[in-house]
């Protein structure tokens, strides 16, 4: 009768895998972190035996080896899984922020096609706004000036919430970055390499010492206040 018994009714048993399965649950190439912890919250959801500290292993364990967020997490031990998830909110920001930019970006490209086949605004006028954009970022740039006893090579760098490339991304439009001297033919002798500060070849955006610098300066002076990293 038991065995019968455990016959009929054996179909009808839900199974419900263990937790380990999480160890399944990977970040995809090009995957956000906002997608790819809703992944994982989803699959934890399924499983059983998900505490959280097995939770905060497998999901740190998840993560895409050389991304932002995996290089911040060497090293260091986080107490708990909401702990994981606030130290990561900074990079989901930054990430957003890129995809906007980036999304912006190709609506100006877009726009700015179908102006250059619309004839109806004139030469003058553009001249006049060139000559207008230009004077506005020569006021702003007068606006500071780095502290007398500040020297350009600085050793000690404030810390950054994010990589120089990115800051100087988001607001450079702002008009509050110099333009940077000319380099010399031996400093851009690597064609294969262009960085938007200089707007020449020579080594990555995130690799420029000029523009750390301009960086730094910038914080000294009161700006750029949003992109220090407070943890550290």
């Amino acid at each position: 009768m038991k065995t019968l018994f455990l016959t009929q009714f054996q179909a009808a048993v839900k199974y419900t895998p263990l937790v380990t399965t999480l160890a399944n649950v990977k970040q995809k190439e090009g995957e956000s972190l906002t997608s790819y912890f809703k992944r994982f919250n989803a699959e934890s959801t399924l499983v059983r035996g998900a505490t959280d500290e097995i939770m905060k292993i497998l999901l740190i364990a998840g993560l895409r080896v050389g991304t932002d967020f995996w290089k911040y997490l060497q090293g260091k031990d986080p107490v708990s899984l909401a702990d994981v998830l606030a130290q990561a909110e900074s990079f989901k920001a930054i990430e957003q922020s890129l995809a906007k930019t980036k999304r912006n970006d190709n609506t100006h490209n877009s726009k700015g096609r179908a102006k250059r086949r619309d004839r109806s605004v004139s030469p003058d006028y553009r001249r006049n706004a060139r000559s207008l954009n230009r004077v506005n970022a020569v006021n702003m740039r007068r606006e500071w000036s780095p502290p007398s006893n500040y020297k350009k090579r600085v050793s000690n760098y404030t810390p950054l919430a994010a990589s120089i490339d990115h800051i100087f991304e988001i607001n450079k439009d702002r008009g509050i970055f110099k333009k940077p001297d000319r380099l010399t033919s031996w400093q851009s002798r690597d064609k294969k390499k262009y960085y938007d500060y200089h707007e020449t070849t020579g080594h990555d955006t995130h690799e420029c010492r000029h523009l750390k610098d301009e960086i730094e300066a910038l914080i000294k002076a009161g700006y750029l206040g949003d992109w220090i990293d407070k943890v550290k």
